[in-house]
Protein backbone atom coordinates (compact mmCIF):
# COMPACT_ATOMS: atom_id res chain seq x y z
CA UNK A 1 0.00 0.00 0.00
CA UNK A 2 1.22 3.50 -0.58
CA UNK A 3 2.47 5.85 1.75
CA UNK A 4 -0.51 8.61 2.63
CA UNK A 5 0.93 12.35 2.25
CA UNK A 6 1.25 13.37 6.22
CA UNK A 7 -0.44 16.91 6.69
CA UNK A 8 -0.17 18.80 9.90
CA UNK A 9 -3.02 21.31 10.50
CA UNK A 10 -1.79 24.38 12.77
CA UNK A 11 -4.05 27.32 14.51
CA UNK A 12 -6.82 28.07 16.27
CA UNK A 13 -10.31 26.92 16.43
CA UNK A 14 -10.72 27.22 12.57
CA UNK A 15 -8.37 24.47 12.28
CA UNK A 16 -9.42 22.63 15.22
CA UNK A 17 -12.78 22.29 14.70
CA UNK A 18 -11.98 21.11 10.76
CA UNK A 19 -13.79 17.67 10.25
CA UNK A 20 -9.86 16.80 8.64
CA UNK A 21 -10.84 12.66 7.70
CA UNK A 22 -14.29 13.93 6.11
CA UNK A 23 -12.44 16.38 3.63
CA UNK A 24 -9.16 14.63 3.39
CA UNK A 25 -9.46 10.78 3.62
CA UNK A 26 -6.73 10.34 0.99
CA UNK A 27 -4.09 12.09 3.74
CA UNK A 28 -2.73 11.44 7.06
CA UNK A 29 -3.73 14.57 8.79
CA UNK A 30 -2.92 15.38 12.63
CA UNK A 31 -4.90 18.45 14.30
CA UNK A 32 -2.52 21.05 16.36
CA UNK A 33 -5.53 23.46 16.27
CA UNK A 34 -6.09 24.93 19.42
CA UNK A 35 -9.38 26.69 20.23
CA UNK A 36 -8.63 30.56 21.54
CA UNK A 37 -5.09 30.67 20.19
CA UNK A 38 -3.25 32.95 17.98
CA UNK A 39 0.62 34.46 17.48
CA UNK A 40 2.24 33.05 20.60
CA UNK A 41 0.88 29.53 20.26
CA UNK A 42 2.72 29.48 16.63
CA UNK A 43 5.46 31.02 18.04
CA UNK A 44 5.74 28.34 20.64
CA UNK A 45 4.72 25.44 18.26
CA UNK A 46 7.31 22.95 18.71
CA UNK A 47 6.34 19.69 17.23
CA UNK A 48 8.70 18.23 14.60
CA UNK A 49 6.58 18.38 11.02
CA UNK A 50 9.38 18.57 8.33
CA UNK A 51 8.23 15.10 7.33
CA UNK A 52 4.70 16.85 7.26
CA UNK A 53 2.68 19.58 4.46
CA UNK A 54 1.84 21.96 7.13
CA UNK A 55 -1.55 24.49 6.55
CA UNK A 56 -1.68 27.31 9.20
CA UNK A 57 -4.53 29.81 9.98
CA UNK A 58 -4.43 32.06 12.77
CA UNK A 59 -5.05 35.45 13.67
CA UNK A 60 -8.28 36.17 14.67
CA UNK A 61 -8.49 35.86 18.06
CA UNK A 62 -5.16 38.76 18.22
CA UNK A 63 -7.12 41.02 16.24
CA UNK A 64 -8.16 43.06 19.67
CA UNK A 65 -5.02 43.26 20.67
CA UNK A 66 -3.86 45.46 17.49
CA UNK A 67 -4.15 48.74 15.75
CA UNK A 68 -2.33 50.71 13.24
CA UNK A 69 0.72 51.14 15.48
CA UNK A 70 1.39 47.80 16.32
CA UNK A 71 0.33 46.26 13.20
CA UNK A 72 3.74 45.96 11.68
CA UNK A 73 5.27 44.64 14.51
CA UNK A 74 2.43 41.91 14.49
CA UNK A 75 3.06 41.44 10.66
CA UNK A 76 7.15 40.40 11.80
CA UNK A 77 6.63 37.97 14.31
CA UNK A 78 3.25 36.60 12.22
CA UNK A 79 5.68 35.79 9.40
CA UNK A 80 8.72 34.71 11.39
CA UNK A 81 6.47 32.30 13.53
CA UNK A 82 5.07 30.73 10.05
CA UNK A 83 8.38 30.70 8.51
CA UNK A 84 9.90 28.72 11.67
CA UNK A 85 7.55 25.86 11.32
CA UNK A 86 9.37 22.55 9.79
CA UNK A 87 7.51 21.57 6.59
CA UNK A 88 7.94 19.58 3.21
CA UNK A 89 5.78 22.94 2.24
CA UNK A 90 3.66 24.61 3.97
CA UNK A 91 0.54 26.33 2.87
CA UNK A 92 -1.00 29.85 4.94
CA UNK A 93 -4.57 30.62 5.13
CA UNK A 94 -5.07 34.30 5.44
CA UNK A 95 -6.32 35.91 8.50
CA UNK A 96 -10.61 34.90 8.44
CA UNK A 97 -13.34 37.95 8.79
CA UNK A 98 -15.22 37.68 11.70
CA UNK A 99 -18.59 39.37 12.42
CA UNK A 100 -18.57 39.76 16.29
CA UNK A 101 -18.98 43.39 16.54
CA UNK A 102 -22.47 44.55 17.99
CA UNK A 103 -23.08 47.33 15.76
CA UNK A 104 -22.63 45.13 12.29
CA UNK A 105 -19.26 47.38 11.63
CA UNK A 106 -17.50 46.49 8.80
CA UNK A 107 -14.11 47.99 9.89
CA UNK A 108 -12.55 44.99 11.70
CA UNK A 109 -12.62 43.14 8.59
CA UNK A 110 -11.11 46.38 6.47
CA UNK A 111 -8.31 45.96 8.79
CA UNK A 112 -8.05 41.58 8.99
CA UNK A 113 -7.71 42.94 5.22
CA UNK A 114 -4.64 44.70 5.73
CA UNK A 115 -3.18 42.72 7.69
CA UNK A 116 -3.23 39.68 4.85
CA UNK A 117 -2.51 42.37 2.20
CA UNK A 118 0.69 43.29 4.73
CA UNK A 119 1.68 39.33 5.60
CA UNK A 120 0.96 37.94 1.92
CA UNK A 121 3.54 41.07 0.36
CA UNK A 122 6.04 40.01 3.66
CA UNK A 123 5.83 36.11 2.18
CA UNK A 124 6.26 36.89 -1.48
CA UNK A 125 9.90 35.46 -2.66
CA UNK A 126 9.70 32.20 -0.04
CA UNK A 127 8.36 28.79 -0.71
CA UNK A 128 4.90 29.56 1.35
CA UNK A 129 1.87 28.84 -0.65
CA UNK A 130 -0.97 31.83 0.68
CA UNK A 131 -4.37 30.71 0.29
CA UNK A 132 -6.52 33.67 0.49
CA UNK A 133 -10.01 32.76 1.06
CA UNK A 134 -10.91 35.89 2.85
CA UNK A 135 -13.19 37.02 0.14
CA UNK A 136 -14.69 33.70 -0.77
CA UNK A 137 -15.52 34.18 3.43
CA UNK A 138 -17.62 37.92 2.86
CA UNK A 139 -20.53 38.92 2.46
CA UNK A 140 -21.54 42.89 2.49
CA UNK A 141 -18.01 43.48 3.99
CA UNK A 142 -18.69 40.84 6.72
CA UNK A 143 -17.94 36.68 7.51
CA UNK A 144 -20.87 35.31 6.10
CA UNK A 145 -23.54 33.98 7.99
CA UNK A 146 -24.45 31.53 5.77
CA UNK A 147 -20.79 29.63 6.11
CA UNK A 148 -20.93 29.73 10.10
CA UNK A 149 -22.46 28.05 13.24
CA UNK A 150 -22.37 31.15 15.08
CA UNK A 151 -21.26 33.95 12.66
CA UNK A 152 -17.41 33.22 13.70
CA UNK A 153 -16.99 29.54 12.95
CA UNK A 154 -17.16 27.83 9.98
CA UNK A 155 -19.83 25.44 9.26
CA UNK A 156 -19.80 22.75 6.87
CA UNK A 157 -20.42 25.17 3.26
CA UNK A 158 -16.93 27.54 5.10
CA UNK A 159 -14.95 24.60 5.63
CA UNK A 160 -15.94 23.33 1.84
CA UNK A 161 -14.36 26.54 0.65
CA UNK A 162 -11.33 26.16 2.80
CA UNK A 163 -11.05 22.14 1.81
CA UNK A 164 -11.66 23.05 -1.94
CA UNK A 165 -8.88 26.05 -2.30
CA UNK A 166 -6.23 23.64 -0.24
CA UNK A 167 -7.05 20.72 -2.39
CA UNK A 168 -6.52 23.07 -5.85
CA UNK A 169 -3.40 24.29 -4.00
CA UNK A 170 -1.80 21.11 -3.27
CA UNK A 171 -2.96 19.49 -6.64
CA UNK A 172 -2.24 22.57 -8.61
Amino acid sequence: MEDRPKFAFVGNSHMAFWALNIYFPQWECMNYGAPGEGLAYVESFSVDTSDCYVVVQFGTNDIYRLNDENADEYVERYVKAVLAIPSLKTYLFCIFPRNDYDDYSTAVNKFIRMLNQKIHARLEGTEIVCLDVFDRLLQHGRLNPGLTIDDLHLNGKGYSILSDALKKAVNG
